[in-house]
């Protein structure tokens, strides 16, 4: 068992810390310019993710009750990929159609509280397993699905938007 007091522990956490913090100063800082958006890449981080979630699933071997939980969970992580492509403001060049990309403050904000409840429901999770008869294999998975639904939906939306913009820059 780990000590939350114990030295290693305390220079990992400062070090996450800062991970976490640089990070997010590089987020922001790409936020204030626009990014281009190609429609035609958005499906890949989707299907590699999938397919990390689909080999994790099949080697922890889920029970009946955690199929469940990650249903749930990925439903959550779709919710969520929705809202924060929602923060994200599309346009289109009129002369050559090329789609960019631009992310509100709010993203930023709104990545950090994801952030923030992935690491209290790890940590709750590790600490609580053993009274809820839950491995910390299933929280993995559980969290490997949301963050599928997350990142399928926010990129579902993306495409959704984008071609509409795109099919009406070309006139119809």
């Amino acid at each position: 068992m780990t000590d939350p007091a114990h030295p290693n522990n305390f220079v990992g956490t400062i070090f996450l810390i800062a991970f976490v913090a640089f990070v997010l100063a590089m987020r922001l800082r790409r936020m204030q310019r626009g990014r281009r958006l190609r429609l035609e890449w958005l499906w890949v981080v989707p299907v590699l993710y999938g397919a990390l979630a689909a080999s994790l699933l099949y080697v922890s071997s889920p029970t009946a009750a955690i199929w469940g939980a990650c249903a749930v969970a990925l439903l959550i992580g779709a919710a969520l990929g929705w809202q924060r492509a929602r923060f994200v403001t599309l346009s289109i060049d009129p002369d050559s159609h090329a789609l960019s990309q631009r992310e509100s403050p709010f993203a930023i904000l709104f990545i950090l509280l994801l952030i923030a409840i992935r690491f209290g429901v790890r940590a709750l999770g590790q600490a609580e397993a053993a009274a809820w008869h839950v491995s910390v294999m299933a929280i993995t998975d559980i969290l490997v699905v949301f963050a599928l639904g997350l990142f399928a939906a926010q990129r579902i939306e993306l495409w959704r938007r984008g071609s509409a913009l795109l099919a009406e820059a070309r006139g119809g």
